[in-house]
């Protein structure tokens, strides 16, 4: 009798889950990159557009701290959301690595291990920067008045990140 249910049940919902396996993949990369793109591109438009508009105020400090505070309810779920798309994708490519080492042994791993342990470091500096400039903490003070230098760094290691990805895609 339950042999009946069980085996309605694996006809109808084992396609299901195939077909989302099949797009999980795919579906946790575009969200990965969606979110660094927003990351990257917020982090630009505050410096390129922002801070300069801003400056042209009698107090352009105002408008920059209210302007990171909102920001802040962008950067903090986007960071969350790279942080465990990114873990996904990390699991998922030594998942792969290992099966495909285990059927060659001319396989090597270690230059792409290398350029994404640069990536991760470089990731790091970015979540670091981008703590200081969003969270409304007394220490970040001094980060948060003159957020412009910091900006800069913040958008060119996203640019070095942007291209290790590239890079690393090319090598996987």
């Amino acid at each position: 009798m339950f042999g009946k249910y069980i085996s309605l049940i694996a006809d109808n919902i084992l396609p299901f889950f195939r077909i989302l396996i099949i797009f999980l993949k795919p579906l946790v990369q575009w969200v990965h990159v969606g979110s660094v793109v927003l990351l990257i591109g917020g982090f630009f438009f505050f410096r390129v557009v922002l801070i300069p508009i801003a400056n042209r105020r009698p107090d352009p400090n105002i408008l920059i701290s209210s302007a990171l505070r909102r920001f802040s309810g962008v950067v903090w779920p986007a960071l969350l959301t790279v942080l465990i798309s990114g873990l996904y994708n990390v699991i998922t490519f030594f998942r792969t690595a290992r099966m495909s080492a285990a059927e060659s042994v001319d396989v090597d791993y270690s230059l792409y291990i290398l350029v994404l342990g640069i990536k991760f470091f470089i990731v790091f500096l970015i979540y670091t920067l981008a703590i200081f400039l969003t969270f409304p903490y007394p220490v970040f003070e001094a980060f948060q008045k003159r957020p412009a230098p910091w900006l800069n760094i913040v958008i060119i290691l996203g640019l070095i990140i942007i291209f290790l990805s590239a890079f690393l895609r090319r090598m996987a």
